[in-house]
């Protein structure tokens, strides 16, 4: 038996080397393979962001889409199921939910770089007595090499969660303090939560190594704090996608519009059917961005195209519809391309009956087109075009056409011209000076021509003066004729006036034209321009008091910011840094437009300044936006050595000797101990005396 026992135990012993031996080895394996595949990729920019991995933050339907230097919402998925994800709550419910854009540096990159960003723990430093960073760096070690070890089974081409790429919002006083809470959140529920942010002007050429735009993914972080199921608060970072574009143009709202991906009916004829024959016809469909898209579907709708109408050529029977022209007599009508590269153009093709009541004229049709921006991406892009066809049908035509009767305007069709774009330049107006105006005026009608067109542009008034002067003095245009649905570009040179507020003012487009059914109609259309105010200040009643200190003395500094601007200067600071003073730093606040602000500081000597009796101010400000400005000015102090006292000498020959006022001076009280001892051995005296006396 004990025999036995000996064997199995020695048997255990060589099964447990075995185990490890091989355990050991595979690690190394592991490790080996992806320390070689991480040396060996290549780097890539911040991409669309693989959010399977995530437990908390997931992208919504519609992936949130900005331009450079333009406002943007992002709204993001917030809950969890507890599978998938890296971090699941051992918990049906979590409590006391705060989310915020991520403002850990750790996650943060906005430098020029298209490397991969490999971040460190940030609680790597946490002392051993700090049981609580202890726990928060084991938990961040965890979950990067989970991420890791993830993103190598998933193949991707990233570490996750570690790299964000390039940070692509400013970072001003406002995006970090956006939070949303919630109470509770349930397993399973989920949340969808907005934040307002600013996207950097130079968000794109960050993303491009190269100085050049790039369209394309972000991954932003973002942070839950939570209290779990054993009443431990929790947090967690996760990236989400946004998608940042340079296409557009700037629309009368004052806004970015997205400039669609494809070119529908390039370089093709409008296709022409004739009742009864079937209409068998294709479009072209050009891909004009720069990325390669992946699973194109070009879905044809059964229905005409939203706030488009049918463009009649013959005068119909009352019994002609204008609506979806074709007999419908397929399931669906979907053509799919695997792959469509820039610059590449597909044709779905298309055999389609005329309905026998159709009306004669032009008919637009409607086209959905969905893809992908990256192979095996989650989330598709669609965008709706519309087309038009030319159908003919002899059945539905009215011979006899009414005749117009006398004239009445509400009876009587006109062209109707809008301002479908404008844009500034340079982008930002100040007051004062002159910038150019682009307006692209369009006539929205779809069957109606305008001709002789008269466009006469006005200013709105502040104080009985323009706002908006024409440089050259010319402020009306003439425009021979435009076309249904044509448009053309008006440009003119304007000057702000520079005494107005810093606001959005109106400029109004007054029109005079003719259509064909309408002779010299007028309307008026209005766009806004904010003009901006470039702030101002001056500096006054400068006081040092006293000019001139030794070292190791103070000095109080005062003087006047006076706002000669038009615009409020926004935390206002005056910092006094030399060699020769302690820095030292006055908050001013806020100043209004004709108001001052007064810096009171009490400066601190602590070298001689010699030849040199400039002090340097530096005052700071923000504006309205955040963005922060300095201005510069000086004062003159003179601070000399402090002078050495030798022994013997007195106070009267020490040169600029003093005494502060709050010390008394040791001589009196040296004086009276003096008197108080002679008088006491005075009272000794006597009372021996009087003892030797008895």
């Amino acid at each position: 038996m004990k025999e036995n026992r000996k064997r199995r135990k020695a048997g255990e012993g060589v099964r447990a080397f075995l185990r490890t031996t091989i355990r050991s080895s595979a690690v190394f394996f592991l490790s080996f393979t992806m320390l070689f595949l991480f040396c060996f990729e290549r780097h890539a920019y911040a991409s669309y962001v693989n959010t399977n991995l995530n437990t908390f933050f997931h992208d919504p339907q519609d992936i949130p889409t900005g331009y450079p230097g333009q406002e943007m919402e992002i709204k993001v998925r917030v809950g969890y199921n507890g599978v998938n994800g890296l971090a699941n709550p051992n918990t049906d419910e979590i409590k006391n939910v705060r989310v915020r854009l991520s403002n850990d540096q750790s996650y943060l990159t906005t430098k020029n770089s298209p490397t991969r960003t490999n971040k460190d723990n940030p609680y790597k430093n946490a002392g051993d007595d700090d049981e609580q960073g202890e726990a928060q760096k084991d938990a961040w070690d965890e979950g990067y090499k989970a991420g890791k070890n993830n993103a190598y089974k998933n193949g991707l081409n990233y570490v996750y969660p570690v790299d964000g790429g390039v940070y692509p919002f400013e970072v001003n006083a406002s995006l970090f303090t956006q939070e949303k809470t919630l109470a509770s959140l349930k397993k399973g529920e989920y949340q969808e939560l907005t934040f307002k942010v600013n996207v950097r002007a130079d968000a794109l050429k960050m993303k491009d190594g190269a100085g050049n735009t790039s369209d394309g993914y972000f991954g932003v972080p973002f942070t839950i704090w939570y209290t779990d199921g054993n009443g431990q608060e929790q947090n967690r970072t996760e990236f989400v996608n946004v998608f940042i574009t340079e296409s557009g143009e700037v629309k009368n709202s004052g806004t970015k519009i997205l400039e669609k991906t494809f070119v529908v009916g390039e370089n093709q004829l409008t296709p022409t059917g004739n009742y009864p024959t079937p209409m068998n016809f294709s479009v072209n469909f050009r891909n004009q961005s720069k990325n390669t898209l992946y699973d194109v579907k070009v879905k044809f709708n059964t229905a005409l195209a939203e706030k488009e109408t049918v463009q009649l050529t013959e005068n119909p029977k009352s019994e002609a519809q204008k609506d979806f022209p074709f007999a419908i007599n397929e399931a669906n009508y979907d053509r799919d391309f695997a792959v469509v590269k820039p610059g590449e153009t597909v044709s779905p093709s298309y055999s389609m009956a005329i309905k026998s009541n159709t009306a004669s004229g032009y008919y637009p049709l409607s086209y959905t087109v969905s893809y992908k921006v990256a192979p095996g991406a989650n989330v598709s892009v669609s965008d709706t075009y519309s087309f038009y066809v030319n159908v003919r049908n002899s059945t539905m035509i009215q011979v006899d056409k009414e005749k117009l009767g006398d004239f009445n305007a509400n009876d009587r069709t006109k062209a109707r011209l809008i301002v479908s774009a404008y844009r500034t330049e340079p982008e930002k107006v100040y007051a004062g000076q002159d910038f150019k105006l682009y307006l692209t005026m369009k006539n929205a009608s779809t069957s109606i021509a305008a001709s002789n067109i008269l466009f006469t542009l006005t200013s709105e008034k502040s104080q009985d003066a323009a706002v908006f002067a024409i440089a050259d003095g010319a402020n009306s245009f003439v425009v021979n004729s435009l076309a249904a649905g044509a448009e053309t570009e008006l440009t003119l040179t304007v000057k702000a006036n520079a005494g107005v507020d810093p606001k959005s003012y109106v400029m109004s487009i007054n029109e005079k034209y003719d259509s064909p059914d309408f002779k010299n109609a007028e309307e008026k259309v209005d766009i806004d321009i904010p003009v901006n105010q470039t702030a101002r200040m001056g500096f006054s009643n400068f006081s040092v008091t006293p000019e001139s200190v030794s070292v190791g003395s103070e000095s109080n500094a005062m003087f006047g910011i006076n706002n000669t601007g038009k615009v409020i200067l926004y935390n206002v600071q005056a910092i006094f840094q030399s060699d020769y003073i302690k820095k030292a730093t006055a908050y001013v606040g806020n100043i209004k437009p004709g108001e001052t602000g007064n810096v009171d500081v009490m400066l601190s000597a602590v070298k001689a300044t010699g030849g040199d009796d400039t002090i340097p101010v530096e005052i700071q400000y923000e504006d309205v936006n955040g963005n922060k400005f300095t201005e510069k000015t000086e004062i003159n102090l003179t601070i000399t050595e402090q002078a050495e006292t030798l022994p013997g000498d007195s106070m009267d020959n020490v040169p600029n000797s003093r005494i502060p006022e709050n010390h008394t001076s040791s001589v009196p009280l040296a004086v009276g101990a003096v008197v108080a001892a002679l008088i006491l051995c005075g009272i000794v005296v006597k009372i021996k005396k009087k003892g030797k006396n008895k």
